[in-house]
This record gives C-alpha cells, structure tokens and sequence, in this order.
C-alpha cells in the first residue's frame, strides 16, 4: 500500500469503519474544559455517513459527558478507562476492575511521600440521564490539586472529593506527581514496577500515570470491539498523542499522531496532521465522513 502524506487522498483500497479517537492532548487540547463545536459536528458528520466513532481514552464516562457538552451519542460507543470499559451503543460489553488490595498499597505508599497522589473513580450510577462518580483524591489537598491543574493542563473531574480509597470496585485509578517539574517521573515509574508488580504505569501526561492491570492497555480491548461491530483493524483510523496511545496505535492500519503529540506516539504513528487546538483532528474526520469512508487528509490539516 502507498501512502504519501502531502496529497488530499490517500492510496488505499478500502474504507475506514470506524475511527477512534484518545481524549486530552488530541481530540480536547490540555487547558480546555471540553471539545471544540467543530470536532462535535464532525462527529456528526461520521454518524450520519454511516461510520462509527468512539473515544480510546483513559477517561471513564462521569468525564466525557461535560467533555461533549453532554452530548452521549458522542462516546456510546468507544474505548474507555483505557481498554478496562467498552461500550456498544451505551451497552458496557467489557470491564476489567483494579486489583483492590495492590491499590490500597499503593494509596500508602502515596501518602507516605508529599509528592505524591493517587486518583479513584467510583462510579455512582446515573443523574437525569448522567453519569455520576465519585472522583477521590488520596493524599493531596484541593489547594494543590488546583496548583497542578493550572501547571499541567490537565482537567480535573466535575465532582471531586479528598478522601480513602474505598472497598469497591475500582476501574480507574491515576498516579500524579505534584512536585514542580517532571524530571524524576522515570525513577518513579522504576520504583513503582518494582514495588507493584500488579500493575503497569503509563504515562498519558508529563506528571501523570494511568494504573492499569499488568500487560492491559487500549489495545486489548480492540479485539472485543471490533468483534461485536463486525469491523476489522484495517478499517479503523485512530487519533493519539501520548504513551498510553502507542499499543493501539500498533494495532490498526491508520494511526495518526497530532503535532503535540509525545515523541514516542509520533514515532509510532504512520500519519502526521497539525496540533490539537488547530481542530486537526476534526478536519480529518470531516474529510473521511465526505469521502464516504475513504481516507482523505486535508492540506489544512497537515503540521504548520
């Protein structure tokens, strides 16, 4: 297959299924509360031309739902709590839970070091239709919580309390460094292997960790998904930026990193296009949704 980047249409014989799509850094640009109008209409525009759409992202739905401006058809379908949630058509098809026992270790550890927090998420059901969640922060306080999100970028979740790992089932869990500069995150991720050997930590964001069950990534939850919507790898496209984007990104046909993107994921990634906060992935998916399923690039959605 030939592919050449700086021309509109793609050499390719066949038509993308379904595109998916990693959250912070790619389709949200870290320091934005939610997507942009354009990327919520692009995804429209792949619904209505009869083409799935579905985020890969660490995030479970409680976060989505403000992120689409509470538009659910957005994230029905998709990859969530990286590879540990997938949906069909709102249907929850897979869940793999945290190792409780090891998580509650590793809320120890993280409260015996100031630097150091850990992340919950307990589901709570639904509100009116919403996804609700407690979102617990162990080991921080909120003043700096708010001192990281404004130094990082990152969104923190609607519904956040300080508190104790709890006895129930867990799905999602984080690791973050609060100190001021992310330079020590390779040691700690060394630490934290040796220490808990249950998990593995990868690192979706500069200070950040996402904790997920030894050998799990989004990739390992492709299989499940593609089986119930009858889609092979060679019909989907995938947006990333970062190190919890790599394994799926080795998975599909069509892998696409956006300029910001780690240079891990770019390495990875068989399609460069333009930075997130140029809307270049919703000029991508535009593309593919008015070619009918056939893989166009926009100049304008190339890197500047």
């Amino acid at each position: 297959m030939r592919r050449r980047m700086r021309r509109q249409r793609v050499e390719w014989i066949g038509m993308i299924k379904l595109v998916l799509c990693d959250m912070d850094g790619t389709l949200k640009p870290f320091g934005r509360d939610r997507v942009s109008e354009r990327s919520v209409s692009a995804i429209h525009e792949l619904r209505d031309a009869g083409i799935q759409f579905g985020p890969a992202t660490g995030r479970e739905a409680v976060d989505l739902y403000p992120f689409f401006g509470g538009d659910g058809s957005c994230f029905a379908t998709g990859i969530l709590a990286n590879g540990k949630q997938v949906y069909v058509d709102g249907e929850l098809v897979l869940e793999r839970p945290l190792d409780l026992a090891a998580l509650k270790r590793l809320e120890a550890y993280c409260l015996d070091n100031p630097d150091f927090a850990l992340i919950v998420y307990v589901p709570t059901g639904e509100k009116c239709g919403r996804p609700t969640a407690d979102v617990i922060l162990s080991g921080t306080t909120e003043r700096e919580v708010e001192a990281y999100a404004r130094r990082t970028g990152l969104t923190t979740s609607e519904g956040r309390r300080l508190g104790r790992v709890p006895d129930a089932k867990i799905v999602t869990a984080g690791f973050a460094y609060m100190g001021e500069s992310a330079e020590p995150m390779g040691a700690i991720r060394n630490e934290l292997r040796e220490r808990f050997p249950e998990f593995d930590f990868v690192r979706p964001s500069p200070q950040f960790f996402d904790v997920l069950p030894r050998g799990w990534n989004k990739a390992t939850a492709l299989v499940p998904l593609l089986e119930r919507l009858g889609i092979t790898r060679d019909e989907v496209a995938f947006f990333g930026d970062s190190e919890n984007d790599v394994a799926l990104m080795g998975e599909v046909a069509h892998s696409f990193a956006v300029s910001n993107a780690s240079t891990v994921a770019r390495s990875a990634a068989r399609y460069h296009i333009g930075d997130a906060a140029d809307d270049s992935v919703a000029k991508v998916m535009e593309a593919i949704a008015r070619a009918g399923g056939a893989l166009e690039i926009p100049e304008d959605a190339l890197p500047r």
